[in-house]
């Protein structure tokens, strides 16, 4: 009797019946799980990068710790160097001046000078980041916008191409116009300022601007964050069940979250 209903059970189980067919008679329901919540981040992330595909895929040029300055032409300084090699030496005989004699210490040097230029002013600002955090939160904020599909120009590139072209402009501001109206659509602008209460200490203000008219598209400034979270999990603590704390965030995530930041703010702009 007892391998009759255990069959039976199972010829039902693998039957593929409704769930709700599996149980006794006058029980309760079982509820359905509910629906997840769509991600609407994801989908105006999206969104973003079908808009830029349509606007024909523009050409970003990177400005990375640096802006555009507004000065026309870099200043120079002329520089004098002086170097120069001491040796001391024991004289061997009199001189003919008499001015030391034999077995006399003789200092004697040799003396080069060079004239240069040397810049003046730089454009670039130092990153608040040691080198291994900033490469981790550059290749991750790269690579999430690559993976939407946007064309990045290295900005050193776009210079140097112009600068050594024949008859090229030895200036480096000039040089730095023409290679990145050569050679992008639109420029963006990335730096830093200090911000005690950010989880990195750091404040990121990005902002693209239309190379042809001038016209400022956007402009964020985030401390990389990304969307708020929700409360963690019931784990087991010390004391009891405590909620899971997030993970702290690192260089590489704050990267990614700026990102996206940026794609979800020109959703609708490019």
């Amino acid at each position: 009797m007892i391998a009759v209903w255990a069959g039976a059970f199972f010829a039902v189980a693998a039957s593929g019946a409704p769930a709700a067919a599996q149980y006794r008679e006058g029980t309760p329901e079982v509820l359905a799980a509910p629906a997840r919540a769509p991600n609407m981040r994801a989908a105006q992330e999206t969104r973003s990068a079908d808009d830029y595909r349509r606007a024909g895929s523009p050409r970003i040029v990177v400005f990375w710790n640096r802006e555009l300055s507004d000065r026309i032409a870099n200043d120079y300084d002329t520089v004098l160097t002086d170097r120069g090699e001491t040796a001391v030496d024991t004289a061997a005989e009199v001189s003919r001046n008499g001015r030391y004699a034999e077995g006399a210490l003789v200092t004697t040097r040799d003396r080069e000078v060079r004239l240069g230029r040397r810049e003046v002013e730089d454009d670039r600002r130092d990153s608040l980041l040691d080198e291994s955090r900033e490469w981790e939160l550059l290749e991750a904020f790269q690579s999430r916008l690559q993976s939407n599909g946007l064309v990045l120009v290295d900005r050193s590139l776009a210079v140097r191409a112009i600068a050594a072209a024949e008859g090229g402009p030895a200036d480096k501001q000039t040089a730095e116009m023409r290679g990145i109206a050569g050679l992008a659509d639109l420029m963006m602008t990335l730096t830093q300022t200090g911000a005690p209460d950010a989880p990195l200490g750091i404040r990121f203000k990005i902002t693209v601007t239309d190379l042809d008219s001038g016209q400022i598209v956007t402009t964020l400034v985030a401390e990389g964050e990304g969307p708020p979270r929700g409360p963690g999990r019931f784990v087991a603590g010390a004391n009891g069940f405590e909620r899971e704390q997030p993970p702290a965030l690192d260089a590489a995530q704050a990267g990614a979250n700026l990102a996206s930041d940026l794609m979800m703010r020109l959703a609708g702009k490019w």
